[in-house]
């Protein structure tokens, strides 16, 4: 009898060592219950993501992403892998970001990406920042808890995922507004705060004024994205047409494009920009005379169709030597 006690501890011990050193740990995960995906347990895939070996980290994770919906709960349970070294973080950051490329088939990972948005690493709250709107969670849920963070260092990636909500971002454009006009920050978060309140929409009227003032900023892609933001909101800034005249002359190519565009945007509502416009058919860029003649077809079609007719007009000015 005692014998057989001995036997069977020394079974036990040696069937534990085998689950535990067994490469593809499907042992071990069955015994702790863990998610699987493509037949793989929890604990195989989190050695893979952090291996040493970059084609081992880059097959496990096209693998997993490929996996779709099937990987979902491995993800899962790496996202809320418990803090206390880089490889953790590391884990983290990589299962939000790869639930984000899955997208719809991962939203039921929206609560455990919400709790990520308070990760103790900054690139793990900007990374499941950037993922909530792919995963498809709701707007009521999402907006607040993205509007949290635009005060923080994360604010330019919230900014940017609260653009994909549009209208029903609107509860965040006072924040958005004192982004854009921080010249504190530095000019991507502030260009990105513009460009958000132009991807609300006409529910941004309220945000008219400061884009308005952007209009002039020392900062190129600042100017341009304010630009851009007016047009984005409609015919509802027909208000801002004489400050976007003004910026089809600005030195910067993209602003005059974005102008003229958001001119067109705007539609006949701004039919007192037609002989600005027209002199853009003559800008020295292209992308400026193709946006000209877009807006011209959008205000005022008679006259785009008389521009159509005489090629000289669109024929830049020889550039000096």
């Amino acid at each position: 009898m005692r014998k057989c006690l001995i036997f069977g501890g020394v079974a036990l011990a040696v069937l534990a060592l085998v689950a535990w050193f067994e490469p593809t740990r499907v042992i071990m995960g069955t015994l702790r219950c863990e998610s699987f995906s493509a037949g793989r347990p929890t604990s195989f895939w989190k050695l893979a993501l952090v291996s040493d070996d970059p084609a081992t980290k880059e097959n496990a994770y096209k693998t997993l992403k490929d996996g779709a919906a099937d990987s979902v709960g491995v993800l899962v349970a790496l996202l809320g892998e418990p803090d206390g070294s880089p490889a953790a973080a590391e884990l983290r950051w990589t299962a939000a970001e790869i639930l984000g490329k899955i997208g719809p088939p991962a939203k039921v990972a929206a609560q455990p990406m919400l709790a990520a948005l308070d990760d103790r690493d900054p690139h793990v709250r900007s990374v499941a920042a950037a993922a909530l709107p792919e995963i498809d969670t709701p707007a009521e849920t999402a907006v607040p808890a993205l509007q949290k963070l635009l005060p923080t260092a994360t604010g330019r990636t919230a900014a940017r995922a609260l653009s994909k909500y549009r209208a029903a971002a609107s509860p965040a454009i006072p924040l958005l507004v004192e982004m854009l006009n921080d010249k504190s920050l530095d000019s991507e978060t502030r260009w990105n705060a513009a460009r958000t309140l132009g991807k609300i929409g006409p529910a941004a009227k309220e945000a008219i004024p400061a884009l308005v003032a952007n209009l002039k900023d020392d900062v190129e892609t600042v100017r341009e994205h304010a630009a851009e933001a007016l047009g984005d909101i409609g015919p509802v800034a027909k208000e801002t047409v004489p400050a976007l005249v003004d910026v089809l002359s600005d030195p910067a190519v993209k602003v005059r494009r974005d102008a003229v565009r958001s001119l067109g945007q705007i539609g006949p509502a701004a039919k007192e920009a037609v002989p600005a416009i027209q002199k853009l058919l003559a800008d020295p860029e292209k992308i400026v005379q193709d946006a000209a003649q877009k807006a011209l077809q959008l205000i005022a079609p008679e006259e785009a169709a008389a521009s159509e007719t005489k090629p000289d007009a669109q024929t830049p000015p020889a550039k000096s030597p």
